[in-house]
């Protein structure tokens, strides 16, 4: 097949991407690998948008200085200032679009302060009552089929293909197993981050069609694009309406938990914290930590959402895998330092650092969506087609033929997850993460030879998601500091030296590299390309 831009994904970042490039005039092919609008975590995992409302209690600058707070000053400001600066306008697209956000009877957006903000501008959107979600790709997905874009679903990317330096293409393996070459201008890959990381995970991600393992991240690091940030995961408190609702945290001991780790914020604090605490209270003997729901506590909250607690009731507050903050490197323009390809949403890093306020992760896929379209489209207009190099093909094409054991690969997703869960979790040290490094690297090589290969989607999910992991314990064994989302028992102070980003590379012979750099604190935009320099390798 052959397009102009070509879109890995089906999600809130691809859809948007291709909704602009398609804009732009240029051929858009979007490939999923499951069905846009069921498969990964945007369907169901929207509950709030926040964006600078910039009245008169909200700013550009107070919102960005709320997001360099809750990052750890690990954010890239040029890319935070983009999200500063389209997010409002962004929220009012999708809701011209179909996307509904709850609203007051004066029919204005009601607004809520969520966890990490400063001030109210979280928009909620609109689920379907008792705690179920709104599905809102759905619409997106109905917009990008009237934009002509073509879907081609059920069909997994397994390499991008190049010629010399420059993206070319890609190489697909259909569900019923046939293989296709894609040639393209360009790439935007948003399929998403690692949301199967850990064998604890939020309810909106438990289901099959909602998985993501690590694809996007193992494209970019074999097409040659650094990957940042990706030791910062974040693990949030469960049940997440609790805050919303006023709820206080208390151990057995009946302190109220948050007094102790964020005095100012509370049960608002940064989700990290949030985190932390109840990990650290359970750990240090003084658990459960519980939410003891008061008489009117809900009712005074007045947030028409779909989670319903009655008074009296004893909430048990529980601790799960919500997201990786990191990616590939990208600069303002969602351009990765490989020319021709770009990336937006949980496949790129760089943007929130250790740690994403609530309710930021529609408005980053949305914005740097919206930036990897526009700008794959521009690429595409200006760049010839390149003809991709026939070896490449033939390369991949032997490697996926390589698997002839008959071992289940899918037996190999919850080893690695049980082993994250145990030796890179909340916290870590490096005895726990040279031990698991090693065994991560074991299983890579066996998901590679000795599995089953003819369920090819589950051959590469495995190989993918062991790649994953161990860049994410790599990257956390290298940061001795505890930071916003990263957590080490034997560094549990945070040290300004690290004030850069932990950043992951394919080497030549295939082995992962590994080297610090600088984080970007200004707003002006700057090259990809440029910030991944021969003396920072």
């Amino acid at each position: 097949m052959e397009t102009d831009v070509l879109v890995i994904g089906g999600g809130s970042a691809a859809t948007r991407a291709a909704l602009e490039a398609s804009d732009a005039g240029v051929s858009v092919l979007l490939v999923d690998k499951g069905r846009v609008s069921e498969s990964g975590s945007s369907p169901h995992a929207l509950v709030g948008f926040s964006v600078p409302l910039l009245d008169e209690q909200d700013s550009e600058q107070l919102f960005i200085d709320d997001w360099v707070e809750a990052s750890g000053g690990i954010c890239d400001r040029d890319l935070v200032t983009m999200c500063a600066r389209h997010g409002r306008t962004l929220a009012e697209d999708v809701e011209k679009r179909g996307v509904s956000f709850i609203a007051n009877p004066d029919g204005s957006w009601f607004i809520s302060k969520r966890a990490g903000h400063s001030v109210r501008r979280t928009l909620q959107a609109k689920g379907l009552g008792k705690g179920v979600h709104a599905n809102v790709i759905a619409p997106l997905r109905q917009a990008v089929i009237a934009a002509g874009v073509v879907l081609a679903e059920d069909m997994m990317v397994t390499r991008l293909l190049k010629r010399g330096d420059h993206v070319a293409g890609a190489y697909v393996v259909r569900a019923d197993g046939s293989h296709l070459v894609i040639s393209a201008k360009s790439v935007v890959l948003a399929a998403g981050g690692a949301n199967r990381l850990y064998s604890i995970l939020c309810e909106e991600v438990k289901e099959h069609h909602c998985r993501t393992t690590g694809d996007s991240w193992r494209l970019a690091f074999e097409a040659g694009a650094p990957i940042i940030d990706v030791e910062f995961t974040q693990f949030r408190d469960s049940p997440p309406a609790g805050p919303i609702f006023g709820a206080k945290y208390v151990n057995a001991l009946g302190e109220r938990v948050m007094e102790r780790y964020d005095p100012v914020n509370l049960e608002c604090a940064p989700r990290y914290m949030m985190a932390r605490a109840v990990y650290r209270e359970n750990f240090e003997g003084r658990g459960p930590v519980v939410w003891n729901v008061e008489e009117g506590e809900v009712a005074r909250s007045r947030a028409p959402v779909g989670h319903q607690y009655e008074a009296g009731q004893v909430v048990p507050i529980t601790l799960m895998f919500q997201r990786s903050m990191g990616g590939a490197r990208i600069d303002a323009n969602a351009a990765t330092a490989v020319p021709g390809l770009f990336a937006a949403g949980e496949a790129s890093g760089g943007v929130h650092g250790g740690d994403r306020m609530q309710g930021c992760g529609f408005l980053e896929t949305q914005t740097f969506g919206m930036l990897a379209g526009r700008s794959a489209a521009a690429y595409a207009v200006s760049h010839p087609r390149v003809g991709i190099d026939e070896a490449a093909i033939e390369a991949e094409r032997t490697r996926l033929s390589r698997r002839k054991g008959t071992k289940d690969p899918s037996s190999l997703i919850p080893v690695i997850q049980t082993l994250m869960w145990e030796n890179a979790g909340v916290v870590s040290n490096r005895e726990r993460l040279d031990d698991v490094i090693a065994r991560l690297a074991a299983i890579r090589a066996e998901a590679e030879s000795n599995v089953a290969g003819e369920d090819v989607f589950a051959a590469e999910e495995a190989a993918n998601l062991a790649l994953a992991a161990e860049l994410v314990a790599r990257a956390k064994r290298a940061r001795e500091e505890t930071r916003s989302g990263h957590g080490r028992t034997d560094f549990p102070e945070a040290d300004a030296n690290w004030i850069r980003h932990v950043c992951l590379y394919r080497e030549a012979d295939g082995e992962i590299g590994l080297t610090t750099v600088p984080v970007e604190t200004s707003a002006t935009p700057s090259s990809a390309a440029s910030r991944w320099t021969s003396e920072d390798e």
